[in-house]
């Protein structure tokens, strides 16, 4: 069954304090041996972090490490979520990845087609040919018969001078960067929302994942909600193949983080943990 909340004489099961407390009103109590879940939202930074596979694979085919990092916070547009955080941490990825995006200079032409600011010129040069973004024209009138006007371009690409993206390097402390790195923007599991305790004795807490497993995947469970993925054992407590599991169970007050992964490699995870936290005597 489900209990509701609210204020007295509303027809309602209980009423929540501010500091968190639940208390049942007359007749409303529950009886011996029930079980009580309470199921909450938290808020957190929103964050990403993405990589891109076939640069890092062809920066390492030379024999370097074929990875270099950036960290920092996007100040304009606001990154209201994580889904923002990863479109904008796509678009650093994808000029950051590319020699010419990192281009910035000046070119001078005489009496060339006219072009503006926010243009996109082709310089050819030793048979390449480079597209960059104009950021300043300036025309000088040569004072001739024919006229002769001369332009001296400014260009920089998008990583050398950014065009829609504010960014600072300063990162917020609490801030809890995702161990793994996505290689698309969204490719992240649905989160368990569904996911619940079926019952709790005193060895061992019976879970059912509210979902079926992907194929090749499961549920992993952790102490702590971090460092989910394969090779980080510290605190991990099982991986799960099926929907419905058993936790052990180690002590009265427990806390237990929950997510979904796929069958690729690197699994693909939830992007957010469902938390199972119980109060409850062991045997």
């Amino acid at each position: 069954m489900t209990r509701l909340i609210g204020v007295a004489g509303e027809g309602v099961d209980c009423t929540l304090s501010a500091t968190g407390k639940v208390t049942f009103f007359a007749g409303r109590v529950p009886v011996a041996g029930e079980h009580v879940t309470v199921t909450y939202r938290v808020s957190q930074r929103a964050v990403a972090r993405l990589e891109d596979a076939a640069s890092v694979a062809a920066e390492a085919a030379g024999g370097a490490p074929g990875t270099a990092q950036w960290l920092g916070k996007v100040l304009k547009p606001p990154a209201r979520s994580s889904v923002d955080c990863e479109n904008a941490a796509q678009a650093v990825l994808s000029f950051s990845v590319s020699r010419a995006a990192a281009a910035s200079g000046t070119y001078e032409t005489v009496n060339p087609a006219d072009f503006w600011p926010g243009d996109v010129l082709a310089i050819a040069s030793g048979g390449q040919t480079m597209n960059v973004v104009v950021r300043r024209v300036d025309i000088v009138d040569g004072m001739t018969r024919p006229e002769t006007l001369t332009y001296r371009t400014a260009f920089a690409n998008d990583w050398a001078e950014g065009l829609g993206l504010t960014l600072s390097e300063a990162i917020a402390t609490d801030a809890l960067l995702p161990q793994t790195a996505l290689s698309a923007p969204g490719n992240v599991l649905a989160n368990l929302q569904q996911l619940q305790v079926v019952s709790a004795t005193g060895t061992a807490l019976q879970v059912d994942a509210g979902m079926a497993p992907p194929a090749g995947g499961g549920f992993e469970v952790r102490r702590r909600d971090g460092d989910f993925g394969q090779g980080v054992d510290q605190d991990l407590v099982l991986r799960s193949p099926v929907r419905s599991f058993s936790i052990p169970r180690e002590g009265q007050v427990e806390h237990y983080y929950v997510r979904m992964y796929d069958g690729s490699t690197p699994p693909v995870y939830s992007r957010f943990s469902s938390a199972v936290f119980t109060d409850f005597p062991v045997s």
